[in-house]
């Protein structure tokens, strides 16, 4: 899997029987042209850990992931529009925040619309950096 599409086609289709229980869907509208070149591993592991943790918390919504390149850093967005516990999801991403910088990465997460949560995570496409 070069691609982030792919990447999160494949992580997405490990957590719809998740999905599924709790009424819920994925949309993945990553380009399928946006090439992963480095830390592939790295990068799945905390998509992974996002989608676990927005899975756990999702009930009868819609969880779309977006993605966008700026140079050499990515931001991947997953957004959901029906999460009834922010509190538990923001819990469990505290788990997720030191493995999304171990190699320069960022987390955010906003809420702009009352029962709407954006979850941003940003990544270098270089080399790692960390030892």
């Amino acid at each position: 899997m070069n691609n982030l599409h792919q990447i999160v086609g494949h992580l997405a289709d490990s957590y719809l029987p998740l999905a599924v229980r709790r009424h819920s869907f994925f949309v993945n509208d990553v380009p399928q042209d946006l090439s992963v070149d480095h830390n592939r591993e790295w990068i799945a592991s905390v998509i992974s850990g996002l989608l676990s943790a927005v899975t756990g918390q999702a009930n009868h919504t819609c969880i779309r992931l977006k993605a966008k390149k700026y140079d050499h850093i990515v931001v991947l967005t997953i957004q959901e529009s029906n999460n009834t516990n922010g509190y538990a999801l923001a819990g469990e991403l505290k788990k997720v925040f030191s493995l999304a910088e171990k190699n320069g990465g960022c987390l955010s997460i906003s809420v702009p619309v009352i029962d709407n949560t954006t979850i941003s995570f940003s990544f270098p496409n270089l080399p790692s950096l960390a030892n």
